[in-house]
Order: structure tokens, then C-alpha cells, then sequence
């Protein structure tokens, strides 16, 4: 990738699995050096998540192009020597242990901040390093349950672990507040990110609901599904989606389908006018999808179909915006990407640039040379199991 501010930045990846890795990506996609720190045998867990292509995993062909791989025995004395000596030179370390085991490692926080004191530190964990909770094995669909979300939506799973995709974005803007704050003062900064606490942040808006509503709230006293703001069943047995919380999107939409008696419904749900509710699907079901998206042409209503994933993709990839596209990588061959959702004028982003997902240890040597050891020092090194990949 080009020069640009980024190119500089130096960031440790010590985490597996989501949050850290997505995270992390956001640097990498900046032009920033990504180093996963790996398990000399297994490495990062999601590379072995199926399905696969030629061996490679989806999960970390979506997660880890763009960055290098060190695989290294932290257990071991040497291993933390070597680690030492990369985060002299590092601008961020990020972590997802349990909280005490860097410790244990000697390469925690106040550690690395003797060698390098301007160092972003970020660790990630259930509640945070000082939460006892943190200690005990949790999972993205634990910390949804004990948020509450899952008592809003039928206690059903999400296709995305959304609080684990919260805390990757909490800790990429963590990450991001702390490096500004380090340009501004000179001060590195220990970033703690509680996965929890990061998704309460998104659940926001429903909190805020159930103190409104007097300390309560349900599904039946959420604010949707409405008439005007639900999904309905076509003809044809496919979907609708409409989003007309806008007086004027629903008003035209009720006079022009002859539905004016609808109008003054519009915010109802289903438990306030149960009638109202049944001429509302009787009426999307009196047409196929393709018949209304042919009625829709002329209008700027907020109705759209619910596209599966393949019409999804191909639409996306058409209208060549940048956000995704095919990226043909050694070993994997031609995958499907999905890129950063912004564009900067000074920084490219694009994903026609990016290197593909390193295997585990691909980097081993060359960032031990980089760093001042040997060639005989690290052949040594792999012969006692102390790094990987030489």
C-alpha cells in the first residue's frame, strides 16, 4: 500500500478469534504493519473454522488480509525476549486473555511499558481486567442473554456475534482515541475494553425505552415492528421490507393504494389494531414482488425487497462502490472481500492492493532479522520450539 500515516504504525496482535482480529483489521486495511503473535502449532483458533477453501478457513480470509504472521512460544523465556524486543518498536499492543495471563507471560502492561512507554496497550475481555467475571469462560450469546437483548427478540441467535463485533469496534475507536491522544501529549495509554460494556453501549436506545416506560420493557412495547415499519409476505411468498416512519412516505403510500383509513394508524402495532394489520398484509400479499417493485419505480416511499444473499452480493458488487469485490489470493484463489465502509483522500483503502492472509509463521524470519537476530539465532530458535514458520 502507499505511504501515508499509517504506514508507520507498528501493531502486536496477541488475540483470537473476532473481536481483536476485526479490530486490527481496520489498521491493517490503513497501511498500518499487523503482526499476529501466533501459537506456534495451532495459531489463531479461527483458522481452523470450517468451511474451507484449499485449506484456508472463511473466518480468517475475512478477518486477516493485509497483516504478517509471527508464530512464537511466549511460555518460554526467549519467547518473551523476542516479544520484548518487537514491542520496543511497537505503537500498539492488543490482547485477548484472560486477565492475569500477560502477567504471568511478563509482557502486561506495566512490563512493556518500561521498554516503551508511548506504547497503546488494548486488552479485551468479558467485563473488564478488574471484574472478577472476566475470569470465567463467556461467549458472545452469554453476554447477549445477560444484557437483555435476547428477552427482545424471541431469545433467538444472531447471524453476526454482535457483541463481539461491538467490541472490535470499540476497541478499533479505543485504539484510535489513544494514539490521537498520544500525538497530542506524548503519553502511550492502557486501553481496557469490556466486551459487555460494549454492547450495552449499542443497546443504548432500548435502555433508555425501559426507564421511559416506567422500568419495563418487552417486545410487545418496543416502538417496532409497526403497520408502517415491518416486513411483509408478497404473492408469491416473498419479502417486503417497509421503513415509512415519515408522515409523508406513508401518507402517499395509503392514498395512492387506495388505503387512506391507514393513514391515522400508521405507528400501531399489531396488538393495538389487529384489523388495521391484517389489510396491511392482505393488501402487500394482493401483489407478486416483482409487481411491486414495478409500482415502486416512480415512488420514494422507503419499501424495498428482501434480496437473499446471492441477489444481495451481485447488486453490491454492480454498483462498484469499493465496499466488496473478488480478490484473487495465492492458495485460496479468487475470494470474496469485504472493505473498510469509508473513504479517505489521503489514505487508500482499496481492496485491489491488499496482501492476502499470511500462513501461520510466514513472517517469522524476516521480522526476527528486522529486529537484530541472527539467521543461525533463529534456526536455533525454531529448533527449540520457541518460534514457528522459519
Amino acid at each position: 500500500m502507499s505511504e501515508n500515516s499509517f504506514s508507520g504504525i507498528k501493531v502486536l496482535d496477541l488475540t483470537r478469534y473476532l473481536p481483536g482480529a476485526y479490530a486490527t483489521q481496520v489498521f491493517a486495511d490503513l497501511g498500518a504493519e499487523v503482526i499476529k503473535v501466533e501459537e506456534i502449532t495451532k495459531g489463531d483458533f479461527c483458522r481452523l473454522d470450517p468451511p474451507k477453501l484449499h485449506g484456508v478457513s472463511y473466518y480468517f480470509a475475512a478477518l486477516c488480509r493485509n497483516k504478517k504472521s509471527l508464530s512464537l512460544n511466549l511460555k518460554s523465556n526467549d519467547g518473551q525476549r523476542i516479544f520484548k524486543r518487537l514491542a520496543e518498536e511497537a505503537d500498539v499492543i492488543i490482547e485477548n486473555f484472560r486477565p492475569g495471563v500477560t502477567q504471568r507471560l511478563n509482557i502486561d502492561y506495566s512490563e512493556i511499558k518500561k521498554i516503551n512507554p508511548k506504547i497503546i496497550y488494548c486488552s479485551l475481555s468479558g467485563f473488564g481486567q478488574n471484574n472478577p467475571a472476566s475470569l470465567k469462560a463467556i461467549h458472545d450469546v452469554n453476554l447477549q442473554a445477560l444484557s437483555g437483548y435476547l428477552s427482545l427478540n424471541g431469545g433467538k441467535l444472531s447471524p453476526v456475534h454482535l457483541a463481539d463485533v461491538a467490541t472490535a469496534m470499540v476497541a478499533a475507536l479505543g485504539i484510535a482515541i489513544a494514539l490521537f491522544h498520544r500525538e497530542a501529549t506524548g503519553e502511550g495509554q492502557y486501553v481496557d475494553v469490556a466486551m459487555f460494556d460494549s454492547f450495552l453501549w449499542w443497546l443504548s436506545l432500548l435502555y433508555s425505552r425501559f426507564h421511559f416506560q416506567g422500568n419495563y420493557i418487552s417486545q410487545e412495547t418496543l416502538e417496532y415492528p409497526a403497520l408502517c415499519y415491518n416486513i411483509y409476505k408478497t404473492k408469491d411468498n416473498q419479502l417486503m421490507a417497509f421503513g415509512m416512519v415519515e408522515t409523508k412516505f406513508w401518507q402517499e403510500f395509503c392514498e395512492k393504494t387506495g388505503m387512506e383509513e391507514l393513514i391515522p394508524k400508521q405507528f400501531l402495532r399489531r396488538h393495538e389494531d389487529q384489523e388495521a394489520w391484517e389489510k396491511m398484509c392482505d393488501l402487500v400479499a394482493s401483489k407478486t414482488q416483482e409487481e411491486w417493485l414495478e409500482w415502486l419505480k416512480d415512488k420514494d416511499i422507503c419499501v424495498t425487497p428482501v434480496k437473499n444473499m446471492g441477489d444481495a452480493i451481485k447488486d453490491i458488487l454492480a454498483a462498484n462502490s469499493g465496499i466488496m469485490d473478488y480478490v484473487d489470493f495465492p492458495v485460496v484463489g479468487k475470494i470474496l472481500q469485504t472493505g473498510l465502509p469509508l473513504k479517505l483522500s489521503g489514505i487508500p483503502t482499496s481492496l485491489q492492493s491488499v496482501s492476502p492472509p499470511p500462513e501461520l509463521g510466514q513472517h517469522t524470519g524476516e521480522i526476527l532479522e528486522r529486529i537484530g537476530f541472527k539467521r543461525d539465532d533463529i534456526e536455533a530458535f525454531a529448533k527449540l520450539g520457541i518460534v514457528g514458520g522459519v
